[in-house]
């Protein structure tokens, strides 16, 4: 795929994080929903663990959420799942792949593919690639006060 032919904020992404690939994309998907969810200050809980590419999770949630290691207002805990939790002391919702979409992820093998697949999965409305679920308070998960 040519760069030309990606949407101006996939290049930032791209940019920021090394390359397009589908768990950056499904990370900056999930911090956009909850920039829009949250009206005030919130934290993200990511439970990815480090080892790519799930991992990947954590720079497109850091880029799009403000949620970042610098601000203190990010965690991650082990667990290699593509989950995120974000919440502002009140409210929470989290984010996982659907599992439709998890099965396609799983199968790319290559930079190329994944970056095919993160374009594919761009075009879609997040309902239709995240499971989003409303929790309750997330006291136990509070980083540093709001």
């Amino acid at each position: 795929m040519d760069m030309a032919e990606i949407p101006v904020e996939l290049k930032r992404l791209a940019d920021f994080h090394g390359h397009l690939g589908p768990y950056v994309l499904l990370g900056y998907r999930m911090g956009l929903i909850a920039r829009r969810y949250f009206p005030g200050k919130f934290f993200a809980t990511v439970y990815t663990g480090t080892e790519p590419p799930v991992s990947c999770l954590i720079d497109g949630v850091q880029f799009s959420s403000g949620c970042t290691w610098g601000k203190g207002n990010i965690a991650v805990k082990e667990g290699g799942k593509a989950v995120a939790r974000f919440y502002d002391g009140l409210r929470s919702i989290e984010m996982s792949p659907l599992d439709t979409i998890q099965t396609r992820i799983d199968a790319v093998s290559s930079y190329e593919s994944g970056e095919k697949l993160s374009l594919d999965l761009h075009q879609l409305s997040d309902l239709e690639i995240l499971m989003i679920r409303e929790g309750g308070t997330e006291t136990s998960d509070r980083i540093v006060k709001l």
